[in-house]
């Protein structure tokens, strides 16, 4: 009898302690915290899932900046160019031709890794950032970014002198709010389209022909470390506004 009675007074005892506890928690707003943290740890860490998730998937698709297509690093993007003398119509095949591009490569680096010689221009005004070998030893960074492009296998038997694929394109600032910004100092400065047929300024191609095209362009250091690059390919005298091709991220 007497241990039935010691065993219920330690279970009052012990609801007690519970009892005061809860009250406790109450009253310091304790339990109301927890309870109220809990089921926001795991939103919070639902929608970060989520989030990365949709990075993820979204890595790799080319993302509109101000009416403008902008293709990743290694995305392959599309040119039109507007068949001379004919009036181009996006809808009229015959009127254009196309040609598939994408980046494959940028090097940026002090060290010029190419003939000087194939520079149009650019150094004259930074000799005070070059040592003997014409390697920037501040201020500024050799930029050469590889391109891959394909003719389209489909494209017109049409006779068009100026059937070319340019060889000079600007390379831009990408701001966060979908505009774009020249720079005073940067430019495309050069390519190795010398031993092109039609010269330096052009490559030529047949229909489903892929060739290489390497551009050469001088970077600031405040540019190269700061700033989210692009090159533009909108053509001059086209209706048609090409894409904007991501080549480097600070």
């Amino acid at each position: 009898m007497k241990k039935k009675i010691k065993s219920a007074v330690i279970s009052i005892v012990v609801i007690a302690v519970l009892l005061l506890a809860i009250l406790i928690g109450v009253k310091n707003g304790t339990l109301d915290k927890l309870t109220k943290e809990m089921p926001t740890l795991a939103t919070n860490q639902a929608e970060t899932e989520k989030a990365t998730v949709n990075a993820r998937n979204n890595s790799t698709e080319s993302k509109p900046y101000d009416g403008i297509e902008v293709a990743e690093y290694g995305e392959e993007f599309v040119i039109r160019r507007k068949i001379d003398g004919r009036k181009y119509d996006e809808n009229d095949r015959t009127t254009y031709n196309i040609y598939h591009v994408k980046v494959n490569d940028c090097k940026i680096s002090r060290q010029c890794d190419f003939d000087i010689n194939r520079l149009d221009f650019g150094l004259d005004n930074k000799k005070k950032s070059l040592d003997e070998n014409n390697n920037f030893i501040s201020d500024f960074y050799y930029a050469t970014v590889e391109l891959e492009i394909t003719k389209d296998i489909d494209d017109n038997d049409v006779m068009d002198y100026m059937n070319v694929f340019q060889t000079t394109w600007s390379i831009l600032k990408l701001n966060s709010d979908g505009t774009t910004q020249s720079f005073k100092t940067s430019a495309c400065v050069g390519s190795d389209a010398e031993t092109n047929q039609i010269g330096k300024t052009n490559f030529s191609f047949e229909k489903g022909e892929t060739r290489t095209l390497t551009l050469y362009y001088i970077l600031s250091d405040e540019e190269v470390e700061n700033d989210k690059l692009v090159i533009s390919f909108s053509l001059k005298n086209s209706p048609f506004i090409g894409p904007l091709a991501i080549v480097h991220e600070p």
